[in-house]
């Protein structure tokens, strides 16, 4: 899982990045970048929904403990409606009105509550964190 959110975050951290310093000019370029943060898109989703459909239950199976992820289901749905909004700007935007600031600003929206959610996962899923909380909070 550490590896999967590392990934997550390098992306999102490549597209903060890279936003701003694409040339207007260059359209292909923009259209690739556009294309580039709809895949980061599509990935977050895939593994959020792998999360809560397979993993958490898989969790809550082995440790017998029902609502153990729910924590962290309720943080996904924190940083959804700000994700969401990104998302249909990489999706709809025309390179032509491709504004890098405006990515910046959509990604200010949700990436505190994903940050944290992804360093506060790392514990929740931990088995020492299992056994000193069967609740799985710290």
């Amino acid at each position: 899982m550490a590896l999967a959110h590392n990934g997550i975050l390098r992306g999102l951290n490549s597209i903060c990045l890279q936003a701003t310093h694409i040339p207007r000019e260059d359209l292909d370029a923009i259209r690739d970048f556009l294309t580039y943060c709809q895949c980061w898109c599509e990935s977050m989703h895939h593994h959020h929904d792998a999360e809560e459909n397979v993993f958490f239950p898989s969790i809550e199976l082995i440790s017998d403990v029902q609502g153990i992820m729910e924590r962290n289901i309720e943080q996904h749905r924190a940083f959804t409606p700000g994700f969401d909004l990104f998302q249909e700007y990489s999706r709809t935007c025309l390179p032509e009105d491709y504004d890098g600031r405006k990515i910046r600003s959509l990604i200010d929206v949700f990436a505190e509550p994903l940050t944290r959610h992804v360093r506060q996962r790392a514990y929740t899923t931990s088995l020492s964190a299992f056994r000193k909380n069967p609740n799985g909070y710290g």
